[in-house]
């Protein structure tokens, strides 16, 4: 399976200039305020995986296009457990286990753990 692109996973066509690129990352529009780094841990086989894999396609991009000064790492285990490891900016690190929740889900504790925030942002036509 090839790699999707979040766009496609939002249901977007694919962007034709950076205008749209733009208006595809702020519909996305994540800041990670106490992160320094990010890791997605994911795996390609078992069960209640998809959620990561769904989370990684949908929001590594808008994650380093808003987060320029946060490092993402994205891991592929053949198998395993998917988390989020979110290191802290004070040196804490905090380990979401991510097995049978959706990309939402996920969201709202990477959000909770790195004192993050969503802003909605509507770019008329």
């Amino acid at each position: 399976m090839s790699m999707r692109k979040f766009f496609e996973v939002v249901g977007l066509p694919k962007p034709k200039n950076y205008r749209d690129l733009l208006k595809a990352y702020s519909m996305e529009k994540i800041y990670l305020y106490d992160a320094q780094q990010v890791s997605i841990v994911t795996s390609k086989s078992g069960e209640g995986n998809s959620g990561a894999r769904f989370f990684k396609y949908r929001y590594m991009e808008p994650f380093q296009f808003w987060n320029k000064d946060v490092s993402f790492k994205h891991i592929k285990l053949n198998n395993g457990s998917p988390y989020v490891e979110i290191q802290t900016k004070s040196g804490e690190t905090h380990k979401i286990e991510t097995k049978s929740l959706n990309a939402d889900q996920i969201l709202e504790k990477v959000l909770a753990a790195s004192q993050g925030k969503k802003i909605n942002v509507n770019i008329p036509e």
